[in-house]
């Protein structure tokens, strides 16, 4: 309006319906192709699509990141921190998780210092790509073997990531021939299905999913209701049309099913690239959060000291405070996520040579309902 006459200037803001998502147990982050030559190999943080809408990540500039952006937030349904790092065209998703790529995964979590941990992996290649003739983009193998060094790296780090990949598919209709489940990567999971009959995948999705509910809730939990997806392609075609998906699944994807009864699209089982302990990621998670703990309770007392008796063994009583203080501060942090834990500091050690302090936790997880058999049938009478 023209402010030379009195007047009531009104600004209408949009997004105040827009809940902001409480931070639980996961910081997510999304690496994926840019357009922008601004955008590539740099590291943004953006708290909803409006947000990174300003921030340059426009459907019109950054087409890729930005459909990523807002299937992440409309799945999240609200607001939250987010990391957005752009990749060139020509960059791998091999490249990208390589723990020697200076521009690549390794520069984002080192500016994030320890932030995130969970990722999103996804590629736009360039025309002059070729994803080869298998079922999968030959890239998905690769990046899954990759990551192993970069995950193994940030765990000794006390700054443990789980990573999404995207499980591109080159070829629809050609036999599957990778099992993720035999991929010896307990830290990484390969999506299959996306929003676009392009061989894309919803990881995205699978990664707001994880961040908007605390470490011990599956991706599946049929609590939480169906995914905010409206149609689901492996390749060009709708799941609907395929008759192997329950092999994928089995297989070690992380892929989409429908359920007898309930509408809408859910997650199978939250497979990750391996067949030990962390074979779903829930477990991965719950364990990544109690190394975080862990390294929080114990910090305050870095180059302390405690008692020892005659005989070089630790005091008994100094051992039970130093567990004691572990394991309350897992039990205070994670209530209801796992079933209990367990801290044990052996007397017998050497402190005075090593000053090294082994204390040994073991945790017991959730138990949870994958498969429930119902033994049904008809009857002369009740027994109640």
């Amino acid at each position: 309006m023209n402010m030379n006459y009195p007047g009531v200037s009104v600004n209408v803001e949009n997004g105040n319906l827009l809940r902001t998502v409480a931070v639980s147990d996961g910081i997510g982050a999304i690496v994926a192709t840019a357009s922008k030559a601004a955008n590539i190999s740099k590291t943004q943080v953006v708290y909803s699509l409006a947000d990174a809408e300003k921030k340059g990540y426009t459907q019109a500039d950054e087409p890729f990141i930005y459909k990523l952006v807002s299937e992440f937030y409309t799945e999240l349904g609200g607001n939250m921190q987010l990391y957005i790092y752009g990749t060139d065209a020509t960059t791998t998703m091999e490249q990208v998780v390589g723990s020697t790529n200076p521009t690549g995964l390794i520069k984002l979590l080192t500016e994030a210092t320890g932030n995130i941990n969970m990722v999103a992996i996804a590629r736009k290649p360039d025309s002059s790509y070729s994803p080869g003739q298998g079922f999968l983009d030959t890239d998905v193998k690769a990046a899954v073997t990759a990551s192993l060094p970069i995950c193994q790296a940030q765990q000794k780090k006390n700054q443990p990531v789980r990573i999404f990949i995207e499980g591109r598919v080159a070829n629809q209709n050609a036999d599957n021939t990778f099992t993720p489940s035999e991929a010896n990567n307990g830290f990484v999971g390969v999506v299959l299905g996306g929003t676009t009959a392009d061989g894309s995948a919803a990881v995205a999705t699978t990664l707001a999913r994880a961040v908007k509910y605390p470490a011990h809730v599956k991706l599946g939990s049929g609590q939480n209701g169906p995914v905010a997806l409206s149609q689901v392609y492996i390749g060009t075609d709708p799941i609907e049309q395929r008759l192997d998906m329950e092999t994928l699944h089995g297989a070690g994807y992380l892929t989409f099913h429908h359920r007898p009864g309930m509408a809408g699209y859910y997650f199978g089982r939250d497979n990750m690239c391996d067949d030990s302990d962390f074979r779903i990621l829930a477990h991965g998670r719950i364990i990544d959060k109690a190394q975080r703990v862990a390294t929080t309770a114990y910090m305050p007392y870095l180059e302390g000291s405690i008692r020892l008796e005659s005989d070089g063994t630790i005091n008994e009583t100094d051992a039970k405070h130093m567990e004691d203080i572990l394991l309350n501060s897992i039990r205070s942090n994670m209530q209801g996520q796992i079933s209990d834990a367990e801290v044990v500091i052996e007397l017998d050690q050497d402190l005075v040579t090593t000053s090294t302090l082994q204390t040994n936790v073991k945790i017991l997880p959730l138990g949870y309902l994958t498969w429930i058999n119902v033994t049904m049938g008809l009857t002369t009478q009740l027994s109640n």
